[in-house]
């Protein structure tokens, strides 16, 4: 296979992402964006970002993706018979491929599918008690209120804050123009997609791995306390997730040379474009991808294929920028970059905190504080002895590897702690891997079919008692979701226009509430002592300052914070 099979996805990604750009700023003019400058924005209290715009930035960003545009189309114009050819030989490769995927169920017995069907709906239903159930969570709430609601100018180009997770915020905004449901705008699309990612896995990693390793694979992950609030709660990370496990099925079929290699190095390269595209913590999980396709190749002595990896890295990371470019002209490079919860510490403090950092994230990981460990030493155990005894399953193995240990390294080098939910594609793999080292151990074991039947159940024990856990905590979420609603009914029949906050709950939901009912409220965050303010809500527990103590008595409480209104108002 030469390289012209890469030009084909790599021009039509361009001209996809330039023209999608050009629709959304070909219209808007100076003015327009400008106003963006105008949205109210929550990061410790409220603010106005001021945009790094400029007449002649703006010029320059519309006539960028123009020229973009006009060149990749002009290239595909150009070629168009020899990329007609490429055309072809890629829809027989889908084609083919299409094929194989409908023959999957089929090679399933009648008790595998019905198992594999329980575990599925077991996973929907448990997902849509936890999408009705789980109340709205603050970083919800602030991608819908920052982005979503503001529309697509404010979507792919305001970055006050890393909430704007672009490409799943382009996945809500539709449902947003019918409805003001969080649950419905914010969940559905995350619901989705975890039911589709995970149906399609479940029956790929049947084929790749067993129908019992696959089982215990997906059981684990879907039903952990992470994959079930991602699954519904995502805001992104499960369709992050999805993208990957489709460039790693890509890049699986790379190191494998299977008869469809212009289709994998397609999706490979449009996974890993829409996975920076919805977070650019992406680049964690697809340099462990690369370094994996480059030791394959390597190994293999695949030297054209390793010319090929670098093509297609470069196309990545040349569209990636281009759909970036937007925010970098109007919110500035600044923005993007200067992401609060990946900011490098200073050596001594990376250091000293970084082992205690990744016990906590195993935990996490994990589902349970007495769990992290333990994982981590059965998969140091497992990894190494699968290798040695499954040499068919190496493949896996070194992108399973790779994936849990890459992201790590990664972060020492960077001198960076990201969040557990940014590494929520480790949780996913590390139940894959247990799920080969689990299958492997019944093999061996010869666990008559009743023993495997019991395991399954105690397995789904398990699962139902992680998920008594979460229901214990998402007590205390409903009454705090039920006080903040309370509290604004409460405010709004107060008549109160001009309000002061200095309560974080309050302060982040008051303003999400008006924002739902358009109700014109005028909320400060930045205390004046000579404005009058109809209310003053300060957090449960603090002290009022002197301003508020001489001037304003309690009038109203919550277990989150105390109501203060004018004397004369008493």
């Amino acid at each position: 296979m030469s390289f012209r099979p890469l030009l084909l996805p790599g021009l039509l990604c361009l001209l996809l992402s330039s023209g999608f750009l050009l629709l959304i700023f070909g219209p808007a003019s100076y003015e327009q964006v400008q106003v963006l400058s105008g949205i109210t924005y929550h990061e410790g209290s409220f603010h106005h970002l001021t945009l790094a715009l400029t007449p002649a930035r703006y010029a320059l960003l519309r006539g960028g993706l123009a020229a973009v545009a006009l060149a990749s189309g002009g290239a595909l114009l150009l070629l168009r018979h020899s990329l007609r050819q490429q055309g072809h030989l890629l829809h027989a490769e889908w084609q083919q491929v299409q094929a194989l995927l409908g023959q999957l169920p089929a090679t399933l017995s009648t008790p595998e599918k019905l198992v594999g069907g329980s575990l599925l709906v077991a996973l929907l239903l448990t997902w849509l008690w936890y999408l009705i159930v789980c109340p709205i969570s603050t970083d919800e709430a602030a991608s819908f209120d920052y982005f979503i609601h503001e529309g697509p100018l404010a979507i792919s180009s305001f970055y006050p804050i890393p909430n704007n997770h672009l490409l799943f915020n382009f996945l809500c905004w539709p449902l947003s123009l019918l409805s003001h449901n969080l649950r419905l705008v914010m969940r559905l699309p995350t619901l989705v997609v975890a039911v589709a990612a995970t149906a399609g896995a479940y029956l790929l990693l049947s084929r790749q791995l067993g129908f019992r390793a696959a089982t215990l694979g997906i059981g684990l992950f879907g039903f952990s306390p992470l994959g079930v609030f991602y699954a519904v709660a995502g805001r992104g990370y499960f369709l992050q997730l999805a993208l990957l496990l489709a460039a790693f099925f890509a890049a699986l079929a790379l190191w494998r040379r299977a008869p469809w290699p212009r289709l994998a190095w397609a999706v490979f390269i449009s996974s890993s474009i829409l996975g920076l595209y919805t977070i650019p913590t992406f680049v964690y999980p697809l340099a462990a991808l690369g370094l994996g396709l480059l030791a394959g190749f390597v190994q293999q002595r695949r030297w054209p294929d390793l010319a090929r990896l670098a093509v297609a890295g470069a196309t990545v990371a040349a569209t990636a920028v281009l759909l970036y470019l937007p925010v970098m002209v109007v919110s500035g490079l600044p923005q993007l970059l200067g992401n609060r919860y990946v900011a490098p510490l200073l050596p001594a403090t990376f250091w000293l905190n970084y082992t205690g950092y990744l016990h906590v994230l195993a935990d996490t990981l994990a589902g349970a504080s007495y769990l992290g460990v333990a994982v981590v030493a059965v998969l140091g155990l497992a990894l190494p002895l699968l290798w040695w005894k499954q040499p068919a399953l190496r493949p896996i193995l070194a992108f399973i590897t790779l994936l849990l240990l890459v992201p790590v390294l990664l972060m020492a080098v960077q001198q960076v702690l990201v969040p557990a939910r940014v590494l929520l594609f480790m949780a996913c793999f590390s139940s894959m891997a247990l799920g080969i080292a689990g299958a492997g151990l019944l093999r061996l074991a010869r666990i008559p079919v009743a023993g495997q039947l019991l395991l399954m159940l105690l397995i789904g024990g398990y699962a139902g008692y992680v998920q008594i856990q979460q229901a214990a905590s998402l007590v205390s979420e409903q009454q705090r979701e039920h006080q903040l609603e309370s509290s604004y009914e409460w405010l709004t029949g107060w008549d109160a226009r001009r309000v002061f906050l200095a309560s974080p709950w309050h302060e982040l939901f008051m303003h999400h509430y008006a924002l739902l009912e358009n109700r014109p409220l005028l909320l400060h965050t930045k205390a004046d002592p000579a404005i009058r303010y109809d209310l003053v809500v300060l957090e449960r527990g603090t002290t009022p300052p002197d301003w508020v103590a001489s001037h304003y008595v309690p009038v109203y409480e919550d277990a989150l914070g105390v109501f203060y209104g004018p004397r004369t108002a008493q």
